[in-house]
């Protein structure tokens, strides 16, 4: 049995940052059981959003370029990618590093990246395909809020549960008895359903 769990983000929010090392810690703690994938949200909303907390002096190609990044470091792994993308997030909202290729390549050599291959893939046509893969699983998925996560269980027939403002504690806590028992996972999937009216599927758009 295993859980699948994506998170949905806002590259540049520094909740959607703290709520990854949440996942990914709870992702360590039960190894082979969990596989975990995060998910970039660049709608309008998310943008505006972007540009306010940055008082008006925004590009709005940088989130963009950071998820083109994530995904060229992922065509080398799932969990480098996400390394790599956790360790640009630190950089930039922990240190306040401006983005610029010279921060990029240092962190892809610092996670081991095969650099040349990191440089081909950064802009790649695969690259955006993958972008645009993210938007249509928050669309499948009716995800509206960043920070925001969708489980499934391998044992339960593609119905999955989604879950917002949660901590290590709460989340780890749902995980582990998730997968102890398919009744558990299942009774909350029938909960999300009365309460939302509608079934969280597996997304069609899930081919990486």
């Amino acid at each position: 049995m295993v859980l699948e769990i994506y998170l949905f983000i806002d590259p540049l929010n520094r909740h959607c940052y703290d709520a990854e090392k949440t996942i990914d810690n709870i992702s360590k703690k039960l190894s082979n059981k969990v596989s975990v994938r995060f998910i970039s949200m660049l709608n309008i909303k998310i943008l505006n959003q972007m540009a306010a907390r940055a008082n008006g002096n925004f590009d709005h190609t940088l989130p963009y370029n950071i998820v083109l990044d994530s995904k060229a470091a992922s065509f080398q792994g799932k969990k480098l990618g996400r390394r790599f993308l956790m360790d640009l997030q630190h950089e930039m909202l922990v240190n306040n590093q401006t983005y610029n290729d010279q921060l990029v390549y240092k962190l892809a050599e610092n996670n081991g990246l095969d650099c040349e291959m990191f440089k081909e893939d950064r802009r790649s046509e695969l690259a955006e395909n993958m972008f645009r893969c993210d938007q249509r699983m928050v669309h499948e998925m009716s995800v509206s809020d960043p920070a925001t996560a969708v489980l499934f269980n391998s044992a339960v027939d593609n119905n999955g549960v989604l879950i917002k403002d949660f901590d290590y504690n709460s989340l780890f806590s749902f995980c582990a008895r998730s997968l102890k028992s398919v009744t558990h996972f299942e009774e909350l999937v029938r909960q999300h359903q009365n309460r939302q009216g509608a079934t969280i599927l597996y997304p069609q758009s899930n081919f990486f």
